[in-house]
């Protein structure tokens, strides 16, 4: 066998990476994380709430001794909801420190491997090997941007996902493009900073209202399970990742589609509605840079001229898009419509390699999307990785 430095790899320290070692650390397993933890939540403005409820927004550990109701009874902090996102920051770094607290800050560049184990070049120029190797790069590599956006200089063009100071929009014109709950928070925040802010919107908005939550009591948790993904019914289609991955691949598509369609949390409704322009049904067809600032032609036949064009069209998770494969391991993993084609503990056709959160979607659903997917996940990774060690 050729030697190792180390047994499990996960890349990543994001909600799955950390709770993916969280179980295996508790299994006894050695276990190496590369990343900087929460890096992509640390990178978003204070002003967010997590769209989650409370149940739906712990990380995991096996015995559950890390949840946000122990981070309260530990830390005395107060319960919110909607939860702030410094608040849950603050419960994420708790987390890190007691359940994963060796984590090692450099990226991952490149993953080989040579049949027997995967060879790693990291950022700082080293280099290592491990047996097996988990993926869990989180979302920030896929950020989507409409095809009529891609030629816009950068200073005229932002994705939610890199705006941070908003308060330099004040005073300015800007446009936002989506219907989902970024979209609408981060044109509530910009409005509050002072834009004068457009919502476009392909569809109508939609508002996840949750009646049957907040008015059944106890029997709440029959129409909504832990997981909150979804409407009643389509929620416990998708609240179990190895029952979801059995349904007939006819069933799959339509219920993935309807258990995430956009739309905003109730809270969000207020800083919404009244404040900023709905421009509902009504998509971009053109935008054009025009002096110092963009000019939008929309499929209403009407222009838009504003100071910026900001873009909450989410993340669209890609096999191609995972850079730090390298290409001929790349092209051993069988794909889906892009993404790995995934066993029952999450590992792909290479053996020893798998892949959790936004990019196990396709094969475990759309609560892989959602820290509330985290546990399902963790859980079945660990215990593969034991059987198979």
């Amino acid at each position: 066998m050729t030697k190792v430095d180390d047994d499990i790899v996960i890349i990543g320290a994001g909600p799955y990476g950390l709770s993916v070692a969280a179980h295996l650390r508790a299994k006894g397993r050695g276990v190496r994380v590369f990343g900087k933890p929460m890096e992509l939540w640390k990178s978003m403005p204070g002003g967010l709430f997590l769209k989650s409820i409370w149940s739906a927004s712990s990380l995991s550990d096996p015995a559950g001794t890390y949840t946000l109701e122990q981070y309260v009874k530990e830390t005395g902090a107060a319960k919110l909801e909607p939860i702030p996102l410094g608040f849950f920051l603050n419960y994420a770094d708790w987390f890190q420190r007691h359940a994963v607290p060796d984590i090692d800050l450099t990226y991952i560049r490149d993953v080989a491997t040579d049949g027997q184990v995967f060879h790693l070049d990291l950022a700082d120029g080293h280099s290592l090997r491990a047996r097996k190797v988990v993926v869990a790069v989180g979302i920030a590599g896929f950020v989507y941007v409409p095809e009529f956006a891609r030629d816009l200089p950068p200073e005229l063009v932002s994705h939610t996902s890199s705006l941070l100071d908003l308060t330099r929009f004040k005073g300015m014109q800007v446009a936002m493009v989506g219907n989902g709950q970024s979209a609408l928070e981060y044109a509530a925040m910009l409005h509050e900073a002072g834009a004068s802010v457009e919502l476009i919107s392909r569809h109508t908005v939609r508002w996840h209202s949750k009646i049957l939550y907040d008015y059944t009591g106890p029997a709440r948790h029959i129409f909504y399970p832990p997981g909150d993904v979804g409407p009643p019914g389509i929620n416990w289609l998708v609240a179990f990742p190895t029952i979801y991955r059995r349904l007939p691949a006819s069933i799959k598509a339509p219920v993935h589609r309807r258990a995430v369609l956009p739309g905003g949390a109730k809270w969000l409704r207020p800083r919404v509605e009244g404040k900023i322009r709905l421009t509902e049904n009504t998509h971009v067809v053109k935008a054009v840079a025009q002096g110092q600032g963009v000019c939008l032609e929309l499929s209403d036949g009407t222009y838009r001229e504003v100071d910026h064009l900001c873009l909450g069209t989410g993340y669209r998770p890609s096999l191609e898009r995972l850079t730090c494969l390298d290409d001929a391991l790349r092209q051993r993993v069988c794909t889906h419509e892009g993404f790995p084609v995934l066993q029952g503990g999450f590992e792909s056709s290479v053996p020893g390699l798998y892949f959790v959160g936004a990019l196990a979607g396709d094969t475990f659903g759309p609560t892989c999307r959602f820290i509330s997917g985290s546990k399902a996940t963790a859980s079945l990774v660990a215990r593969h990785l034991t059987q198979t060690a």
